[in-house]
């Protein structure tokens, strides 16, 4: 007799009774979507409430929320994935394929298609990511979860730049970068010689002088000491000019930063709004964990602050998709504002819109009726109820789930202690 079918088979063969029954709950992916990274802190798992990582494990630097865009490299790569009732599992993209007019509404699918067009993600941030660039109508937002005292961003030119100017200061940067790993080959993997040299590219007054007695006794047979040391000072030339061309943002738990072109930069240029030049973390490494928000799209890195082994750049295409002329700090630091009680709003622009619910232990917030969104449980637990009583799930710190448009209107309510959330909404949306 052959086994039983699944929940995930008989969703994946189109049974709509069953996926009807999920678009009335929430629908929490496994939290432990995780990604290794070379910049990556020691916060995530602790706050996911995941067990230790393995002695010698690489960090972790991101965690992919809601993941349901295959057009997206990192989506893909990295989908969500659903436990049913019955144990059996299967990916988003997979089951929004096949019901994303049950789960999401006709209406929904007419404007973003069969995916879900926004990608959450939790980042952990121990070291400089790269600097970075994305197309028009890619904008971000940064909710800090926490901060090490003194964490910055770099965000934003702090000065009008010169594409062709910083464009040939990091082409130049990265032929030394290559130079420097033929004068080491022999005697250091790229892996060692990141670690002898993050530290030292991190302090602004470091000279040649100061790495000499480490470095200088690994040289190799014919590689001279002087050649090394004018690689390292062209090196640690272009890492400080270019953080120094970024506004340094000041971050702390509650922040919320809009990563967007300013209004006048918008007007000027009649292009979508989009990202700014940017490279999260800071050179103390000061460590960050951070929601962010943004749409899937393409991500191009300009520079890697001298990270081995070398990752791929595109310094032009890069350079071509920001804004060169000045920002500051107050163009991308947002304060939310009041809309009900336990509800405030930071950001709310065409591609998105966030809500800040923070509820006291026991305290209730009724939200109504929308499109599908999705939540994010930044600290506490809650459980949702529809309006007529239903329980829909919980929803616990580091936890996210996708709310089906056939939920309707719900209640959450705090367990046990205060919780806060985030809720992501998409246009049109319902005020």
């Amino acid at each position: 007799m052959p086994p039983a079918s699944t929940a995930a088979d008989l969703l994946l063969e189109g049974d709509r009774a069953v996926a009807a029954s999920l678009a009335t709950r929430l629908l929490k992916p496994w939290r432990d979507n995780l990604v290794e990274r070379p910049w990556g802190g020691a916060r995530m798992r602790a706050f996911k409430r995941l067990p230790d990582p393995e002695r010698g494990a690489a960090p972790v630097g991101e965690s992919f929320e809601i993941a349901a865009d295959d057009s997206d490299e990192e989506a893909r790569q990295h989908p969500s994935l659903l436990t049913l009732d019955d144990g059996s599992r299967i990916a988003l993209p997979a089951l929004l394929a096949v019901h994303a007019e049950v789960l999401l509404g006709e209406e929904f699918v007419e404007l973003y298609g069969r995916r879900y067009p926004l990608l959450p993600k939790l980042l952990d941030v121990a070291e400089l990511l790269s600097v970075q660039a994305h197309p028009p109508g890619n904008t971000e937002v940064y909710v800090i979860v926490a901060a090490d005292p003194g964490a910055t961003i770099r965000l934003g030119f702090a000065a009008d730049v010169s594409a062709e100017t910083l464009a040939a200061d990091m082409k130049a940067g990265r032929r030394e970068q290559q130079r420097l790993l033929e004068l080491f080959a022999d005697v250091m993997t790229p892996d060692e010689l990141q670690a002898e040299l993050k530290g030292w590219f991190s302090r602004r007054n470091a000279t040649a002088d100061d790495i000499q007695s480490v470095l200088g006794r690994e040289l190799g047979v014919g590689v001279r000491w002087p050649d090394v040391a004018a690689c390292l000072a062209v090196l640690h030339g272009v890492y400080w000019r270019a953080l120094d061309a970024m506004n340094a943002i000041p971050v702390a738990a509650g922040d919320v930063i809009y990563n967007a072109n300013p209004p006048r930069v918008v007007e000027a240029t009649g292009q979508p709004a989009s990202a700014e030049v940017h490279a999260l973390g800071n050179p103390e490494g000061r460590g960050i964990l951070a929601l962010e928000i943004r749409r899937p799209g393409p991500t191009m890195r300009a520079w890697d602050n001298v990270r081995f082994p070398l990752r791929p750049v595109d310094i032009d295409a890069a350079l071509a998709n920001v804004n060169l002329a000045a920002t500051g700090s107050e163009d991308f630091i947002v304060e939310s504002k009041l809309v009900r009680a336990g509800v405030r709003r930071s950001v709310d622009c065409e591609y998105f819109r966030l809500d800040h619910l923070e509820l006291e232990a026991g305290a209730a917030i009724d939200v109504p009726a929308s499109a599908p969104h999705s939540l994010h449980a930044l600290n506490g637990k809650v459980a949702a109820h529809s309006a007529n009583g239903h329980a829909l799930g919980t929803l616990e710190r580091g936890e996210s789930a996708l709310v089906p448009v056939g939920v309707g209107a719900y209640r959450i309510v705090a367990e046990g202690e205060a919780a806060a959330l985030v809720k992501v909404d998409l246009p049109p949306y319902a005020d």
